[in-house]
């Protein structure tokens, strides 16, 4: 049986995704996007979620006591919602606005959207007795919280929230969120260039995918025979062996990754 994931997390950047190419392909206004939000704004269990998602995703702490004070006030706020409600509102959701389409979060953030279901599985669902999954739920949410936020990791931030591009997620989500008339000039020609493949054919997009492969290739295999040191020369065989052995289980986000990828290259190569 195939599973439906009623992850909020997944269903919510699904939503961003679809409501960013709504917003590119039809103007400013996101049929989508506004019914989700106002689906939050009536439905205390989607707008409980989406807080508690949006805490645990961006808080920060650098004292592990203030981060596990943290996920116990978020959990306090759960008071009063029951785990059938959550399971039901997440399921309403998704069937009226996603029908069947395929549900998937932010790549990066897949494992944590999973352990945050847990983490609200666990304090809400009566006879709940998964016990070490609750516990590796909690540790992986509060490593989270804990992490390590580099000045280059913080400016990279920075610069996508005030020029958002469209080669990450980010730029998906905050496309769906803002005026896209608004955000559209900072968009180099290259990006450009790649948002009309984005919105094209599929066709088009399968060849454009296979030429990506075959540039992205040539680029590593240029790199190789320069003579890199040896853990650049890793990491290079780890991106032709995933170029090699890729499956296109979603062509956009493959076709998003290979032109990070290759612009990557291309500074490598400078």
């Amino acid at each position: 049986m195939k599973h439906i994931s009623l992850n909020y997390g997944a269903i919510r950047d699904t939503i961003f995704k679809y409501a960013g190419k709504q917003l590119v392909a039809e103007g400013n206004s996101s049929t989508i996007l506004n019914s989700f939000l106002q689906n939050i704004k009536k439905n205390p269990a989607l707008k409980i979620q989406n807080i508690i998602f949006k805490n645990l995703e961006e808080g920060h702490f650098d004292k592990e006591r203030l981060a596990e004070r943290y996920i116990a006030q978020n959990i306090k706020l759960l008071e009063g919602i029951s785990w059938e409600k959550v399971i039901d509102s997440n399921r309403d959701v998704r069937i009226s606005l996603l029908e069947n389409s395929h549900v998937e979060g932010d790549v990066s953030k897949g494992e944590l959207y999973e352990h945050i279901h847990t983490l609200l599985e666990s304090n809400l669902r009566k006879g709940f007795t998964e016990i070490d999954k609750a516990n590796q739920a909690y540790d992986f949410i509060l490593n989270h919280l804990l992490r390590e936020k580099t000045v280059e990791t913080e400016k990279t931030l920075e610069e996508s929230e005030e020029y958002p591009k469209l080669l990450s997620w980010n730029f998906v989500t905050n496309l769906a969120v803002n005026n896209f008339n608004q955000r559209y000039a900072h968009l180099n020609e290259n990006e450009k260039g790649l948002l009309k493949i984005l919105l094209s054919t599929e066709e088009n997009k399968a060849n454009h995918l296979e030429d990506l492969k075959k540039e992205n290739l040539e680029l590593i295999n240029s790199i190789l025979n320069s003579g890199p040191d040896e853990d650049s020369e890793k990491v290079l065989m780890d991106f032709k062996n995933n170029i090699e052995n890729h499956v296109n289980e979603n062509m956009d986000e493959s076709i998003i990754h290979l032109a990070e990828l290759k612009d990557t290259l291309i500074d490598f190569n400078k």
